[in-house]
C-alpha cells in the first residue's frame, strides 16, 4: 500500500513544488507591484504545501524532505506537465493559474473524505490558503474576460493553449485502483475530471469563452522522456505518449469522451521544458550536499 500512497503524495507535492517554482519566477517582473506581492505569496504557499506533503511521504520513501524535493532525478518527479511549462506571457500564466487552482480544488475537496486521516487532516489546512489562490485567479479571469478586446483575446488564446494539458492533472495514478478500493482516494481521477470540466464549462460559457473548450481534444502531453542521465530525448514509442480524453458538449454539459492513453507526468514522462527547470531548481542542492531547503 505504501507505494500507491507514495505515488499520490508525490503527484500532489510535485505539482505544488513545480508550479510554485514557476510562479516565483514572476517576482520583479509582473505588471503591477500588487501582483508581484501576490504571486510571490502564492508561490511561497505552494512550496510550503509541497513541504508538508513531503513530510508525510518521507518515511515511505526513505528520504528526508530536502532529498524528496531536490534530490531526485528528473524521471522521479510526478508533476503534471502543465506545471513545468515556462511562463510565456502574463495571460498564459493567469490561464494556467486559473486552470490549475480550480482543478486542484476539485481533487483536494475529494481528499477531505479520504480514509487516510493524516492526509485528510493536512488537506483541511492546505485548503485554508488555497481558497485565496482561487479567489485571486477568479478575479483576474473575470477582469480579463470582461475587458477590452485585446485582453479578452489574449486570455482566450491562453486558455485554448492550456486546457488540453490541464486535463492531464487528472491522469490516472499508478496503483489508483488500490487507492480507490481502500478509500484513500474517495473518487477516481476520471470522475474528478468530469466534475472539473462541468465547473470549467459553466464558467467559460458565462464569460462567452466556451469556444476555447474545443482546443482540449486529443492533445498529446509530455512528448519527451528522461534518460538515466537526466537528459531529455524524444520517446521512440509513440504509444506511451500521454493523450488526454476528448471533449464534447452533451445535454448542456461539457464532458470528457474516451480515456487517457499512454503515460505522462504521473509516470515521470516530462516535456523538454523540465530538464532546465530541474537543473536550476536542484543546482544548489546537488552542488552542496547536505544543504537544507
Amino acid at each position: 500500500m505504501s507505494d500507491e500512497r507514495l505515488s499520490l503524495l508525490l503527484a500532489l507535492a510535485d505539482d505544488e513544488l513545480i508550479i510554485g517554482h514557476r510562479m516565483s519566477e514572476w517576482t520583479g517582473w509582473v505588471p503591477y507591484v500588487e501582483e508581484d506581492l501576490a504571486f510571490s505569496s502564492i508561490a511561497q504557499d505552494e512550496m510550503a504545501h509541497a513541504r508538508a506533503l513531503y513530510e508525510i511521504a518521507s518515511p515511505m520513501a526513505g528520504r528526508d524532505v530536502d532529498a524528496l524535493a531536490l534530490g531526485r532525478r528528473p524521471e522521479e518527479y510526478r508533476n503534471a506537465v502543465i506545471c513545468e511549462r515556462p511562463n510565456r506571457d502574463y495571460a498564459f500564466t493567469l490561464a494556467r493559474h486559473y486552470l490549475y487552482d480550480s482543478a486542484d480544488h476539485v481533487r483536494l475537496d475529494s481528499l477531505r473524505d479520504s480514509s487516510w486521516k493524516e492526509l485528510a487532516n493536512l488537506i483541511e489546512i492546505i485548503e485554508l490558503e488555497e481558497r485565496y489562490h482561487r479567489e485571486h485567479a477568479q478575479t483576474w479571469f473575470e477582469r480579463l474576460a470582461a475587458g477590452p478586446v485585446d485582453a479578452r483575446s489574449r486570455i482566450a488564446a491562453a486558455f485554448a493553449a492550456t486546457i488540453g494539458e490541464a486535463m492531464a492533472i487528472f491522469e490516472p495514478l499508478p496503483g489508483e485502483d488500490t487507492l480507490l478500493a481502500d478509500g484513500t482516494m474517495p473518487r477516481s481521477n476520471a470522475d474528478l475530471l468530469g466534475v472539473w470540466l462541468e465547473h470549467l464549462g459553466r464558467r467559460l460559457e458565462a464569460a462567452g469563452l466556451e469556444r476555447v473548450m474545443e482546443s482540449g481534444n486529443e492533445e498529446p502531453v509530455g512528448e519527451m522522456v528522461p534518460t538515466s542521465s537526466g537528459a531529455m530525448e524524444a520517446g521512440d514509442d509513440a504509444a506511451h505518449t500521454l493523450r488526454v480524453p476528448g471533449l464534447q458538449r452533451r445535454d448542456g454539459r461539457w464532458m470528457h469522451v474516451g480515456e487517457f492513453e499512454g503515460a505522462g507526468g504521473r509516470f515521470g514522462r516530462h516535456s523538454p521544458d523540465f530538464a532546465p527547470l530541474w537543473d536550476e531548481m536542484t543546482g544548489l542542492y546537488r552542488a552542496h550536499p547536505g544543504t537544507t531547503w
